[in-house]
């Protein structure tokens, strides 16, 4: 007889049925949102980008439904242990925070500061790779999607 614990597997069915049905009403909120913009005169538009994203939740929230109701839903090998836990808590509260944050303080250092900081909570150690991967993402997204794309963005109001 073994003396180590044994963990009994659980599916994620109900996971899997909860994902699927925010999935469905995300979709469902970009459709009825990307509805009441104006559209443009040329093929395309602004609501293209949200519509072909809210396809993609549809489908990925019929794959769940669909494995879920076969009983084919992934095991959880092991319960998230306290660490992951905090880790999670902190990554909602700073999310949060930078959802907060991005119109007062304006996209470039809000999502400078949220990459940074996200990266550090993910283990990240390396100061010259998080201030790279922090500063040359957002930049790069202000550049194609403000600059050239003409994309409104929050407007920066750097602090000095």
């Amino acid at each position: 007889m073994s003396d180590t614990p044994v963990i009994a597997k659980r599916r994620m069915t109900v996971a899997d049925l909860v994902a699927a049905g925010v999935s469905l009403a995300a979709a469902v909120w970009a459709i009825v949102e990307s509805g009441r913009w104006p559209a443009p005169e040329f093929v395309g538009g602004p609501a293209v980008v949200p519509r072909i994203i809210a396809a993609i939740l549809f489908v990925a929230a019929g794959a769940l439904v669909w494995y879920a109701l076969r009983g084919q839903s992934e095991v959880i090998e092991e319960p998230l242990d306290i660490p992951k836990k905090q880790r999670i808590g902190t990554m909602v509260l700073v999310t949060a925070t930078y959802a907060a944050a991005l119109e007062p303080v304006g996209f470039l250092p809000s999502t400078i500061a949220y990459l940074a900081i996200f990266a550090v909570v993910l283990g990240l150690r390396r100061w010259v790779l998080i201030a790279a991967y922090a500063v040359l993402l957002p930049s790069a997204i202000y550049v194609i999607f403000g600059k050239l794309l003409k994309v409104p963005l929050p407007p920066t109001h750097w602090p000095f």
